[in-house]
């Protein structure tokens, strides 16, 4: 049967009176053209089929069942889903699909040559560009969610962002258009020479890259996420939106409305997703696609959306609400187990008869059961489960006795409340029977504490949750909420508007009417996590405080710039992984409004948000201001709350690292081995917790190639980069160093994260704990870590000055001033020990200093000569710079001192010792090696790489060496080596044994010597 001879047929069974109710309807389906309304009013039967065939294509049965379910013939439904089910396929595609890091990648390019190909234009070129712009395409501006008000204000910057977000990689294509009409066709020739925009130039500012990278990653999703979505058919679109509502409540994300789902196409569901979701849109879309069996979607998605990661927190739940989860997982099994025995046909009678008995009146929840007509076994349970709950066990009784099948009603009955969970129902609908399992047990929850409500209680209770949602400017049900006293559709209704917060909001309004008792019921039953809001209250007068500094600083700019915020601002939400704020609350919005919305959508973090916005902006004056003022407002409380868990330094027993290294080009690699307790590693400062024994090994990395994509992501190093393994046991908590000075500005606390690479790329993970020397990891799973600040804002660092010298026709001193990373130490010795270079250890300065400042390195002998002039402060993962000084023929000790710029203060100073740059190894008295003789020989794990030197040194022989290397243990190869060949030797030997330990026990020889000073 034909699509046209199908649809004729079940036409010719309307009334002259349905048929004219089916065409209205028809014309007020999404997409029906204009043109062609006045057609579908004077068409018969026949012209009908042909326009709707003309107009939706394929899509024309889909059509055709929505409109019959709006006009309750379910028996012309069924009949159109029974014929149109056999002919559904899925839709695939062979192409091959780009990496989403290739998609932001392309996008940041198109910016980038747009912005370098358009800074040629004179302002008064760049107004007349924008006014074509807005003549120039009236129907995208139209229907575009893009405001192209701003376009008359922007500058260059955001002209190219706002035409890229309109029209993604056609933005070349369309500003070649523009130009042609400006008659500039040089800019026009040089679009058209580029090779896809894919060129880079310096001439964009530094200061753009983070931006360009937010704009270039939010298009690169959306334009993803809606080439994915174009390949479903219209019923499996209508499957996506449900499977949305239950995977943003079962992942405790803002809950998307069906009522802004239900006339939504794929490129409105996308924008609803990003602005919901962010970043977690493509995680969240992967997920409903493994619901809906839709694999090939699913493996298309894991290639392209690669990097693109966020870890989810998740509370625990406690013992009464993982009850009620599990209460309604075991009623949706045994219904999944008690209908299998229906055959298709009875299936199919089912689905009708559940039809004719839903309450159609109840027009917020109807337009769910539109997924009934097409839905399988397992479709039809879950929706009978999220719309009926406990109650599904009984309204499937009902159904069944009319279908007279009473021994399935016996089987229901006679179950223990459907707790036993059988083999026969498909493992693979576990993940979904969970989500629907959680939003009706939200929904239970909630009806218990309302039916506890007298009527009077009640009718306040709606009264109170108007002003509520507005307080938390959250979507307003009064207007439907009042019309009813059913307290079952309250239930329904908040939980289909609110989602997760469905459950505080309601606490908060039990708050209000003085209901305790059933805030208490709540509070215990209940797991979903607590909402921060205007109306918490959680340090009120601090959040005034914070919403008040905020409001100081946004009202120095201009309303030009206020503008430019606005929409900054979206894009640095979306690069966080934050609930966007709606544009229709924004667009209006005055400082004062933007600062509310802020600190209501996301707490302390608005902080963090402003400052980075104003790093988008160029604004580093404000940026300054802001912290500077909230630098005394949270003080030590936030510190005090971030290391309260944290043991002092004392409590950590400290271990030395044995050190491993087969080649002398190769990283070390540094092993531990511990009983339970707490532990430190003197080389690296990693802390570690166990309660059973434990082995682990690391190395450091270098940063090399990571700080560049750090950058892009305006984060920096904050400490070494380790790759760490675990051998054998279970490290409890692990704690990373880092080197931030927190004492004198507890703001930054927010500024942490941690860096975690691993297969998938770079993820950079939020930081459960801070203390003044480490970062708490909040999950032990290893890989390469490091601690990461975000970038923008200049702080104090610990740091490290190092020291190298060697003795030619001058004395000649390599100083260093770096952080307190150990790696970075490491490279450093391992670089100038092989320029012939010879460490002199001092100690670090005690003070932090601020990076990006400058500081000049001075010498109280007039014979001194120090090139550079003065450094700035800053980490180099490569080739840091370092004051190189000069000193011809020194005889005396002398002092060097670092001060910082335009300060006549010393932040640091040390003497050089005659002893320490005429002979390092060799002091007065006894030598360095014959001193510490008993460390050397416990200490020293390196033996065979030093043997090698020596013997290549002539320091031992052929057969001194044999003899050694046979020995068993390193010990006695040392006092084998002390006995023989360093005793002949004489002072000379113990020079060469200094100089060899120096390069293969680098830390061992630092901490002998730190241990001298």
């Amino acid at each position: 049967m034909t699509m046209k001879t199908l649809l004729l047929e079940t036409l010719n069974e309307l009334s002259f009176g349905e048929f004219d109710e089916f065409k209205a309807r028809v014309k007020l389906e999404k997409g029906f053209p204009l043109i062609s309304k006045s057609r579908m009013t004077k068409a018969n039967r026949k012209d009908a089929v042909e326009l709707m065939v003309e107009t939706f294509s394929h899509e024309c049965v889909e059509v055709t069942m929505d409109v019959f379910m709006d006009m309750n013939r379910t028996d012309l439904l069924q009949r159109l889903s029974d014929v149109s089910l056999g002919t559904e396929a899925k839709h695939s595609a062979d192409e091959q699909w780009t990496t989403l890091i290739q998609r932001e990648e392309t996008m940041a390019s198109v910016i980038e040559l747009l912005l370098e190909t358009l800074i040629d234009l004179s302002d008064r070129e760049l107004q007349f560009l924008k006014k074509v712009l807005l003549n120039h395409d009236p129907h995208q501006r139209h229907f575009s969610d893009i405001p192209w008000g701003l376009l008359m204000m922007a500058d260059l910057q955001n002209t190219v962002a706002l035409v890229v977000q309109i029209y993604g990689q056609q933005s070349v294509e369309e500003m070649k258009k523009v130009l042609k009409r400006m008659n500039r066709t040089d800019l026009v020739e040089r679009l058209c020479d580029s090779s896809s925009g894919a060129k880079k130039k310096n001439s964009v500012d530094k200061h753009l890259f983070p931006l360009i990278h937010k704009v270039a990653t939010m298009i690169a999703v959306k334009e993803l996420l809606l080439e994915t979505l174009t390949g479903l058919s219209r019923s499996e679109l209508k499957k996506f939106k449900w499977l949305l509502q239950l995977t943003c409540f079962q992942k405790e994300l803002p809950y998307i409305s069906w009522r802004q789902l239900q006339r939504a196409d794929s490129a409105g569901i996308v924008n609803l997703m990003v602005e919901m979701c962010s970043q977690q849109s493509v995680e969240v879309t992967r997920e409903i696609f493994m619901d809906m069996n839709r694999t090939d979607l699913v493996q298309r998605l894991s290639e392209t959306s690669s990097g693109l990661k966020e870890k989810l927190s998740v509370d625990e739940c406690c013992s009464a609400w993982i009850q009620k989860e599990e209460t309604m997982t075991s009623v949706i099994e045994l219904l999944l187990e008690t209908l299998a025995d229906l055959s298709d046909k009875e299936i199919k009678d089912f689905k009708q008869i559940l039809l004719s008995q839903i309450p159609f009146h109840r027009s917020y929840s109807d337009s769910q059961w539109r997924l009934l007509v097409v839905a399988d076994l397992q479709d039809t349970v879950l929706l009978m489960v999220q719309n009926y709950g406990q109650q599904s066990v009984e309204e499937t009784k009902t159904v069944l006795r009319k279908m007279k099948r009473t021994d399935l009603v016996q089987r229901l009955s006679d179950s223990s409340s459907g707790a036993t969970k059988k083999p026969s129902v498909d493992e693979r609908c576990s993940a979904l029977i969970q989500k629907v399992a959680k939003i009706a047990a939200v929904k239970q929850l909630l009806l218990e504490t309302l039916n506890d409500l007298s009527h009077e209680e009640l009718e306040k209770f709606k009264k109170v949750l108007q002003l509520v949602v507005v307080e938390w400017c959250l979507p307003d049900i009064s207007w439907m909420s009042c019309h009813t006293a059913d307290r079952v559709e309250i239930a329904d209704l908040m939980v289909e508007t609110y989602g997760h917060q469905s459950v505080e909001v309601t606490k908060k309004v039990f708050m209000n009417i003085n209901r305790t008792d059933l805030v208490q019921r709540l509070s215990e039953t209940s797991s979903t996590p607590k909402e921060k809001h205007s109306g918490d209250e959680h340090r009120p007068a601090q959040s005034e405080r914070v919403k008040q500094i905020l409001l100081e600083t946004l009202n120095d700019l201009s309303h030009k710039e206020l503008e430019k915020f606005r929409r900054l601002l979206q894009f640095t939400y979306f690069q966080k992984n934050l609930p966007q704020i709606p544009w229709s609350q924004l667009n209006m919005a005055d400082g004062g409004q933007i600062v509310d919305l802020m600190v209501k959508r996301c707490g302390h973090q608005s902080v963090e948000v402003t400052m980075e916005v104003f790093m988008d902006m160029n604004r580093t004056d404000l940026v300054q201001r802001l912290s500077e003022s909230l630098r005394g407002s949270s003080g030590s409380l936030e510190l005090a709350e971030c290391g309260s868990s944290m043991q002092e330094s004392s409590d950590w027993t400290k271990l030395e690292p044995e050190v491993n290294s087969t080649d002398a080009d190769e990283t070390p690699t540094y092993s531990l081995q511990s009983e339970a307790g707490n532990f430190e590693c003197s080389v690296s400062a990693l802390r570690w917790v166990c309660k059973e024994k434990v082995s682990l090994k690391y190395q450091f990395w270098s940063w090399e190639g990571h700080m560049e994509r750090m950058a892009s992501r305006r984060y920096m190093p904050a400490g070494p980069l380790m790759d760490i393994s675990v051998i054998s046991g279970k490290l409890d908590e692990v704690y990373l160093p880092h080197w931030i000075c927190v004492e004198d500005n507890p703001s930054i606390l927010d500024r942490f994260a941690v860096l975690h690479i691993d297969d998938c790329g770079d993820v950079v993970e939020k930081v459960s704990e801070v203390t003044p020397s480490h970062v708490k990891l909040s999950e032990p799973v290893f890989s390469p870590r490091a601690v990461l600040m975000k970038a923008g804002l200049p702080v104090k660092i610990n740091c490290n000055v190092l020291i190298y010298k060697t003795n030619t026709a001058f004395l000649t001193l390599h100083v260093y001033l770096i952080p307190c990373d150990p790696g970075l130490q490491q490279a450093m010795d391992k670089r100038e020990l092989s320029f012939g270079y010879k460490i002199i250890r001092k100690p670090h300065p005690e003070k932090s200093l601020k990076m990006q400042e400058r500081f000049i390195l001075t010498a109280d002998l007039d014979s001194a000569e120090i090139y550079p002039e003065k450094l700035k402060l800053r980490y180099e993962s490569r080739n840091p710079n370092f004051f190189e000084m000069f000193i011809e023929n020194p005889h005396t000790n002398f002092k060097l001192s670092l001060t910082k710029e335009d300060e006549p203060q010393p932040v640091w100073t040390c003497v050089i010792r005659k002893d320490e740059y005429q002979s390092t190894g060799q002091k007065q008295g006894k030598h360095f090696v014959d001193e510490h003789q008993c460390d050397l020989i416990d200490r020293v794990s390196n033996i065979g790489p030093i043997l090698d030197n020596l013997l290549k040194d002539g320091v031992i022989q052929q057969e001194d060496y044999d003899q050694i290397r046979a020995i068993p243990t390193t010990q006695e190869k040392m006092r084998k080596l002390y006995g023989g060949p360093l005793k002949a030797g004489g002072h000379e030997s113990k020079d060469i044994f200094y100089r060899t330990l120096e390069e293969k026990e680098p830390c061992l020889i630092s901490d002998l010597n730190r241990n001298e000073s």
